[in-house]
């Protein structure tokens, strides 16, 4: 039962420095009028990566004494990544439904622009943008935002895993060379 407790304690914390970060790289984005710039929101997705991996390897060594299995590894960063999206869904629903509800506006004016460079005709733009129109919404976006960060969380989780799990005896080769440290 101790374990559990730790389990989502651990991860809620990970996960709301996790959010943190990512809201102030947001902030940042926002500030500098680059919330729009693509190429610079998938700088998030190795520091997304990067920080899954850390978390999982601080919980492993501070919380389960150096083990944990590839489940666990997955599971924790799913977790922590439900966390980081929560914080994520609060943020986008501030910006863009009190802070700067414009903006909103403004990414549909670039998709439709976007549209309209791909060739295709009025009214293709035009049924294009009354759909995601549905979509661009605080609240879409927000709960889209939280999917989003959790479909993140477990897909690099699912990998990182792999290299950050740690089984009780893994280290019998380091424990081996020990026993002839001592006995020298």
């Amino acid at each position: 039962m101790e374990q559990k407790s730790t389990f989502w304690k651990s991860a809620m914390i990970y996960g709301l420095y996790i959010g943190i970060f990512f809201t102030l790289f947001s902030v940042l984005l926002y500030v500098t009028g680059q919330t729009t710039n693509k190429a610079l929101g998938y700088i998030s997705f190795p520091l997304y990566a990067l920080a899954i991996v850390l978390a999982q390897i601080h919980y492993r060594n501070s919380e389960l004494n150096g083990v944990i299995s590839y489940g666990q590894a997955v599971g924790f960063a799913v977790a922590a990544m439900l966390f980081s999206g929560i914080i994520s869904a609060l943020y986008t629903m501030i910006l863009y439904s009190f802070i700067d509800p414009g903006l909103v506006q403004q990414m549909k004016t670039i998709q439709e622009e976007a549209l309209m460079q791909k060739g295709m005709t009025e009214e293709q733009v035009d049924a294009a943008m009354s759909i995601m129109s549905k979509m661009m919404t605080p609240g879409y976006m927000s709960i889209m935002g939280l999917f989003g960060s959790v479909f993140i969380g477990t897909i690099v989780s699912l990998v990182s895993s792999i290299f950050v799990k740690k089984l009780p005896g893994e280290d019998a080769f380091d424990e081996a060379m020990e026993e002839v440290k001592t006995e020298e």
